[in-house]
Order: structure tokens, then sequence, then C-alpha cells
């Protein structure tokens, strides 16, 4: 299994030179084609409310129209110079698109192996937040947060807790994981940790040694104790199952999604 087709998602920010270079090492490292996305729903249009459109000629209206379509031309262009001059760098083939809204965005990363998105902020748009693109398209993605310098993963920290949600990302991080110098795989949970011979067997037979790193401790825990294991082992990816609890119960009461999805130390390779 190999990554051929690796999509970046770029939002017109100033950060996303350092997230397309990032891919396009990427898709050097696994000789894939990377291509660009951009979607225009990024910048919302003008809400104009109908008691002011009152004192508003139809001129002026669409002059404030106008004006939003000019700068979403700006922006796109910006995301696809940064793609194009980065895959350029690294010497890969690239292509270039530019869709509605995150729908579409997502539609297009059914089409890829890998979808690598900008960490989110406070103005990310609800539909376009990695966590609702990652449920959305149902692929393998990687948030890279704006921080983050290109290179190889030396060391992956592998967050497992035997649901169905870990395990995808195991089995589809296959390609980085046979990559790394070392793997550690941490688990989390009171009074069910035990030696699992089953994992590292499986794990050994792909050619990779594990390191199991077993904590006793609570599931509120478990992304504070993921966070401070990923720092302090200078890990360069952590790979983890996207809500492991319903989705409701993690609005509510938050988890380790959510918690690490909001500011990841590193990049992080999730599924749903």
């Amino acid at each position: 299994m190999t990554y051929r087709d690796i999509l970046v998602s770029l939002d017109g920010s100033p950060a996303q030179h350092a997230v397309a270079h990032y891919a396009a090492n990427l898709a050097s490292t696994f000789d894939a084609v990377l291509l660009g996305a951009f979607a225009r729903s990024r910048i919302p249009p003008p809400f104009v409310p109908a008691d002011g459109a009152a004192f508003l000629s139809a001129s002026e209206i669409q002059r404030i129209f106008d004006a939003h379509e000019d700068d979403v031309r700006k922006t796109l262009e910006t995301a696809q110079s940064a793609l194009e001059g980065a895959a350029q760098a690294q010497g890969v083939a690239s292509e270039w698109t530019d869709v509605v809204d995150a729908a579409a965005l997502a539609a297009c990363a059914r089409r890829a192996d890998l979808l690598i998105l900008p960490a989110g902020d406070a103005r990310t748009a609800d539909a376009l937040t990695p966590a609702a693109l990652a449920m959305a398209s149902g692929v393998p993605t990687l948030v890279v947060p704006r921080t983050a310098a290109p290179g190889v993963f030396a060391r992956v920290l592998v967050a497992w807790s035997g649901s169905r949600e870990s395990a995808r990302a195991l089995h589809a991080a296959w390609p980085m994981l046979r990559r790394a110098d070392a793997v550690d795989v941490v688990i989390v949970g009171r009074g069910r940790i035990g030696p699992d011979h089953l994992l590292q067997r499986h794990l050994e037979r792909h050619g990779v040694e594990p390191n199991l790193v077993e904590h006793d401790a609570d599931d509120a825990l478990a992304g504070d104790i993921l966070r401070r294991e990923a720092l302090e082992r200078g890990a360069d990816l952590v790979v983890m199952g996207l809500y492991g609890h319903t989705r409701l119960r993690e609005l509510i009461l938050g988890g380790v999604s959510r918690e690490l999805l909001a500011g990841p130390p590193t990049p992080l390779f999730v599924i749903h």
C-alpha cells in the first residue's frame, strides 16, 4: 500500500505556503501526484440585510458583490501559486482545482489516497474544519499545524484504544509506519490495560518494531497524556482514530479528537 494521489486543501492564509511545501515534500517521498484545491466558500459572500439594502442602489449592491468575487479570485490565485511553487521546488507533478464548498472538497478527497489539511482556527467555517472534512470525506487525513516543517517521519506515535477508529487509522498509516525509525504505541485506559501481544505481533509482521506505552488512567486524561507523550518523545506524527465515542458525546464532553485537533502538537493522521 502507498499513496499515489495526495490532495492538499489550501485556505488562502499566509501559512498556506508552509502547508503546501509540507504536502509537496510528502508527495516526493511517496512518488505521488500532488493535487491542490481551494474551496470558494472559505470566503463567504457579503451579507446585505434587507433594511440596509433598501438604502443602496442596485449598482452599489453589485459593486459589493463584485468586490467579493475579486477577493475570491485573488485568494484563489495565491493558493494556486503556493501549490505550484511547492510542487516545482520538490519536482513533483501537480494538478489544481477550485471547488464551491466543503461538500465538493470532500468529494474530491474521496478520489485521492490522502487528504492534507491545515490545522483550523477560530475563523474556520464549521463545514471546513479538519474534523468535519475528515468525517465527510472518509479518507485518511493529515492535519498539519501551521508551524510544521517538512520532513520524514522518524518517530511516529500511535494512539491505540482497540476501537474501530483506531484500527482504521493504524492500517491506513502503514506507508508512514514502515518508514519510521521508531513507533510508539500509546494505550490509555483504567482497568483494561494489559499486554497486547496480538497488536505487537501484528506490527512486527509488517516490519514494525513497536514500543508499547501503557497508561492506567481515565479516558478523560487521554488527550493530555497523548499530547505530553508526543512532545516528550519528539514525535513527528501522531496516528489516531477520529471520534472513538459518538460525536454528540465528543461535542458535549470534549474528548481526545476535539482536544488534539484544536491545537495539534504535531501533524495528526486521522480517519473516521
